[in-house]
């Protein structure tokens, strides 16, 4: 068994300047030092122009990280020493929004996304020796849109609907990646039955196909969960019942590297209660 610490030292400023009466820029940085693999610094920014009392526009811009753990440095590492070519993946992300508010309490939501991913880290066979190493494997581009529409009620129901279009792609091949659904969509409805205290909740999720490693799709699929769930009934006890899957719909998603199965099956109906305190 191998043991191995690391240190990480992170430090954050952000600013926010009122240009005009209706336009605001966000901005901050972040420096983050690890001692696996060095010093990493990024910026993010947000201009925020609101031409009326109901509308927003937003352009947002943001750089990030994830830095490779601990079982991707040390895998098959020679000596026990961290992998020296594992760089961590990086990301720059480009958002357009607008948000609308109407009467009766609906709000809508349109964003365009652009998020071009590099050194993405993935597993590896070395052709000299047949081992597996994990490496900065290539890029991949993710670009999309966003539609969203919610509506609150002072009774406290609420409600939400979601649908989301994206392309994920790998730009040195052109081909599109594997278990990435082109369409999502979800739907939301909590309704409140006691007193803003006792609640019921439905959830709606949809995935289009995806294609699997074998180069084959798995099939798209609907899956619909309840909740009933309380809040302060009794002080500082949490109680929630849940039924996932509720129609029993039987899908499967794309398997991974080094798995047998081309695709997974998941589970069918299923129940969960869950019982928390918090003082």
């Amino acid at each position: 068994m191998i043991s191995k610490s690391s240190n990480v030292f992170s430090a954050y400023a952000q600013d926010e300047i009122r240009l005009r009466k209706d336009l605001v820029l966000n901005v901050g940085l972040r420096y983050d030092h690890y001692s696996t693999f060095g010093s990493t610094t990024n910026p993010r920014a947000a201009l925020i122009y609101n031409p009326w009392v109901k509308t927003t526009f937003k352009f947002l811009y943001g750089q990030s990280f994830r830095a490779p753990n601990m079982f991707e440095l040390y895998y098959d590492a020679p000596g026990n020493e961290a992998n020296p070519s594992l760089n961590p993946e990086t990301v720059k992300t480009m958002e357009l929004v607008w948000e609308q508010y109407f009467a009766h309490h609906f709000q809508t939501t349109v964003s365009g996304f652009y998020y071009p991913i590099h050194s993405v880290i993935s597993e590896q066979v070395d052709s000299a020796n047949g081992n597996a190493v994990f490496t900065n494997a290539g890029s991949v581009n993710l670009r999309g849109l966003d539609f969203g529409l919610s509506r609150s009620l002072p009774d406290g129901v609420e409600g939400t609907l979601s649908y989301t279009f994206q392309d994920a792609i790998n730009p040195d091949t052109g081909m599109g990646l594997t278990n990435s659904p082109k369409h999502l969509i979800q739907a939301t409805l909590n309704v409140p039955l006691v007193r803003k205290k006792v609640f019921a909740s439905m959830d709606l999720q949809y995935l289009s196909n995806r294609e699997t490693l074998a180069g084959q799709y798995s099939g798209a699929y609907t899956v619909t969960n309840f909740t009933l769930f309380s809040r302060s009934v009794i002080k500082g006890w949490e109680v929630s019942a849940s039924l996932y899957n509720a129609f029993n719909e039987k899908f499967a998603d794309p398997g991974g590297n080094g798995l047998a199965e081309d695709v997974l099956l998941q589970d069918g109906r299923n129940f969960r209660i869950k019982v928390g305190y918090r003082h």
